[in-house]
């Protein structure tokens, strides 16, 4: 279990340097534009693109590996008004209903970047598929996550448990 626990969190710590890399690539493009357009007078049409692939990818790619549980936004005034069972059921329905509403989709989202596979980006040298690639391993990532969650709050264990700040589990030794 530890070797598992090692191997999952190398995993994580390169899926977080895979998205440094895309912004730090967006970021030199973004400049790259500004430099070329507004110092050289020669726009590059390539470099706007490209920021808006790394964008795209940036965001599902993070959601999808590098952010955690307990860093999802959430509307919880009212979830937090109710009892620990409540709660469970809650987050049960809810996650639950994002697992069935995704794998719903997937079946579409599938043809759809097969379908976009023979389109080419207009300046990269890239299949329009391969860009919407991201958004079948953001369903994937986003089923397996919710599927966890479901089974750990059927076990009584719900997400705000391992973040008092988000909860009412007690707080760690050594605090106020």
């Amino acid at each position: 279990m530890q070797r598992l626990s090692a191997w999952l969190g190398t995993l994580s710590k390169r899926a977080e340097n895979m998205l440094v890399v895309m912004m730090a690539l967006m970021f030199c493009a973004f400049i790259a534009q500004v430099v070329f357009r507004y110092v050289i007078n020669l726009p590059l049409g390539w470099t706007e693109e490209l920021c808006t692939v790394l964008w795209l990818w940036g965001i599902l790619w993070g959601a999808s590996f590098v952010m955690k549980n307990t860093e999802d936004m959430r509307f919880d005034m009212a979830y937090n008004l109710l009892p620990r069972t409540a709660r469970r059921v809650a987050t049960v329905l809810a996650s639950g209903a994002i697992v069935l509403i995704l794998l719903g989709s997937l079946k579409a989202s599938w043809s759809y970047v097969w379908f976009m596979r023979v389109e080419k980006s207009p300046s990269l040298p890239v299949s329009m598929g391969a860009i919407f690639s991201v958004y079948l391993i953001f369903v994937i990532a986003m089923v397996a996550r919710h599927a966890q969650i479901v089974w750990e709050a059927l076990k009584n264990k719900l997400v705000e448990d391992d973040n008092p700040i988000l909860g009412d589990a007690t707080p760690p030794k050594g605090t106020a």
